[in-house]
């Protein structure tokens, strides 16, 4: 049962990569590679300009994680940037595979734990950081809806979908929180003790959980200004995706305001949300921001090559992030001792 059970998750994970790239392979053949060649050639001597977005976007997403430590845990000064590798490598196995968005989560508190970072107030950071990252997505996206009505001409007709999108948002949020007040990690490992009950590797896990969740319970209701800072932090990370993104169009030459770019960042989350299941959401991602383009004005290749540019940052800074796990893992493998 279990061998065929990983047989079909394989199947259903090489399907949805496959569909990923036959729409990718559609949308460069529909829109064609002479306007791409045309933009990427603007650019010129200006390329390593336009990283200096996202390295701030990555030291502003490391602040808000290191800011989601409980209050109780004091650890060594760890620099700035040693955070930021971490997320970096934790998010290109995210991204790289289709673990839903967590199964990188692990991997950044593996890459601190030299550090003086236990697993389970590392764990626990790594909740709170994801849940301030979701809840400040939320309020990006919902910032961007009313600009995108504007855009549209559809503002008078759609004003009245605020309050119910609000309600669900504040309802979505209110919900992911109660849950970990609740002892959401200690569920979970309940939960799975009863599909699998003879594993007793599973009691070790339940001790654990519950520390976790008395790591996440210091934060919600203890210290909740550490939680407020790393949304506002992650937030601002949002707001620099929209800076990177105008910046890209200055680049390639294309005249058009930064409200577009707000507008694309913020209408690009959901629509790559959608795509969850394909790794790093291939071909719909590139799908998504050509029709938006194509929605505000702007033509196809434009709109393509934006999204070229902005798959080819995520895949240096995964390639950074494999390195550095890379190179973590090889300082903590066990050294080979050779007999005389």
């Amino acid at each position: 049962m279990a061998g065929h059970s990983h047989t079909r998750h394989l199947f259903l994970h090489s399907l949805a990569v496959l569909s990923g790239f036959a729409l990718l392979g559609w949308v460069v053949w529909h829109v064609g590679l002479t306007d791409m060649l045309h933009y990427f050639q603007q650019i010129g001597w200006w390329a390593p300009l336009l990283l200096v977005p996202s390295l701030a976007i990555a030291l502003c997403d490391a602040k808000g994680w290191s800011c989601a430590l409980p209050a109780a845990i004091h650890l060594p000064h760890i620099p700035l940037w040693r955070w930021s590798l971490a997320r970096l490598a934790g998010e290109a196995i995210n991204n790289l595979t289709p673990t839903g968005n967590i199964g990188g989560e692990p991997v950044k508190v593996y890459m601190l734990r030299a550090h003086g970072l236990t697993t389970d107030a590392g764990l626990a950071s790594v909740v709170v950081a994801k849940t301030a990252l979701t809840v400040s997505q939320v309020v990006f996206v919902l910032i961007g809806i009313p600009f995108f009505l504007y855009r549209l001409g559809w503002i008078e007709q759609g004003w009245w979908i605020f309050v119910p999108l609000i309600a669900l948002a504040y309802g979505f949020v209110i919900l992911l929180i109660r849950w970990q007040r609740r002892g959401l990690m200690g569920m979970a490992v309940r939960a799975l003790s009863r599909f699998l009950p003879q594993w007793q590797r599973l009691t070790h896990w339940e001790e654990r959980a519950q520390r976790i969740d008395a790591h996440l319970l210091s934060v919600y209701d203890g210290d909740s200004r550490r939680f407020v800072t790393s949304t506002i932090y992650h937030f601002g990370g949002w707001l620099l995706n929209a800076v990177e993104l105008a910046l890209f169009l200055y680049f390639i030459g294309v005249d058009a305001p930064i409200l577009d770019a707000l507008i694309i960042e913020t209408m690009i989350q959901p629509v790559s949300a959608a795509g969850l299941i394909i790794p790093g959401a291939v071909g719909v991602q590139e799908a998504g921001g050509v029709y938006l383009c194509r929605l505000l004005g702007l033509d196809d290749g434009a709109g393509l090559t934006l999204m070229a540019l902005r798959r080819g940052r995520e895949m240096l800074f995964n390639l950074v992030g494999l390195t550095a796990l890379a190179h973590v893992s090889g300082t903590f493998l066990p050294r080979k001792i050779h007999s005389v």
